[in-house]
């Protein structure tokens, strides 16, 4: 079977029950995941909980949460307790976020995001072990609490949405971490990160799961200026800050990332969709034609490692096609 899953849920025009009777649906099709992130939008766990009380087997997961937003002992408390209420289905995906969003949404102070990310994780392996979330660090010092509930398991798995790097390269050495990765056509940098990373730590490239997070377009137009430029577009929204830039230039879109972060001229320039080329949609979606083996080939690429699948449909009807054609037991 392969290991293909979704990636976010909400389709323009569905309402919450439309929503849930779809992961009802992406169960019986084959989907290995659901997950579910968070930005400036709705929060992904109580968006979860609600996909993962009308599903069995499915896997639940975030992708991601970031670690500004929360206490570490927050975040465990609900993490845990979705793993128990789903019996072992839950995965945690942490990121850091950007500048822009935990400073000006969040309106906490932005620095030294892998050192915050390192005493986070360290805090929530601590409670699914059951211990006392003792730990005094450079951001957190808490002591002599312990969770007040028994954790379902002590080896809850944790996504790390690596993009930079150092961060590619800390994962490496975390227990059981992952990367989470853009542009899987052009991981090959990525991959050399994770590689140096994991030697450093004593550790082998077979140790670290990779999620890459790819949209797909179902149609019967598969040339790239008939996709929508909303995925590329969006990752290079000011309001995410100068990273995402940086990953569109380590993958060789340097000069288009910079023309369509400068936008439309104008007083009220902004970042503009009809700047995206051709190429760099071809980089982070995949299209095809419905039943075509084209998308079949497309998704079976990555099921290797793991891979959420946006897709990215204007209503539900579209969207539900779209499930269907990509779906592993199509």
């Amino acid at each position: 079977m392969g290991d293909v899953g979704l990636m976010g849920m909400h389709v323009p025009g569905m309402s919450w029950r439309e929503i849930r009777e779809a992961a009802v649906l992406a169960e019986e099709l084959g989907y290995s995941c659901i997950t579910m992130g968070e930005s400036w939008g709705e929060d992904a766990l109580t968006s979860l909980a609600q996909l993962a009380a009308v599903t069995a087997r499915i896997r639940i997961g975030t992708s991601i949460v970031p670690v500004f937003a929360r206490s570490p002992a927050n975040l465990a408390m609900s993490a845990l307790n979705m793993d128990r209420m789903t019996q072992g289905r839950f995965f945690l995906g942490l990121g850091t976020s950007g500048r822009l969003v935990i400073e000006d949404f969040h309106g906490e102070k932005f620095g030294k995001p892998l050192t915050r990310m390192r005493e986070y994780i360290d805090i929530i392996r601590k409670a699914a072990r059951g211990e006392r979330l003792d730990h005094d660090g450079e951001f957190f010092h808490t002591k002599r609490f312990q969770l007040r509930f028994p954790p379902f398991r002590a080896s809850l798995p944790i996504y790390i949405a690596a993009l930079s790097p150092p961060s590619l390269r800390s994962p490496a050495s975390w227990p059981t971490a992952a990367a989470d990765l853009l542009a899987p056509s052009r991981m090959t940098a990525a991959v050399n990160e994770l590689k140096a990373g994991a030697a450093a730590a004593g550790r082998t490239l077979a140790d670290i799961a990779i999620s890459p997070q790819v949209s797909i377009y179902v149609t019967d137009d598969v040339k790239p200026r008939a996709r929508p430029r909303a995925p590329a577009h969006r990752l290079l929204h000011r309001r995410h800050g100068r990273l995402l830039p940086r990953v569109h230039r380590r993958i060789g879109f340097g000069a288009e990332a910079d023309r369509v972060r400068r936008g439309v001229p104008g007083p009220r320039a902004r970042p503009g969709a009809q700047l995206v080329t051709d190429e760099m949609v071809d980089a982070v979606t995949i299209s095809a034609r419905p039943g075509s083996a084209a998308i079949r080939c497309s998704a079976s690429s990555r099921r290797r490692a793991g891979s959420p699948s946006g897709l990215h449909e204007p209503n539900k009807d579209a969207y539900l096609k779209a499930l269907r054609a990509v779906a592993p037991r199509g």
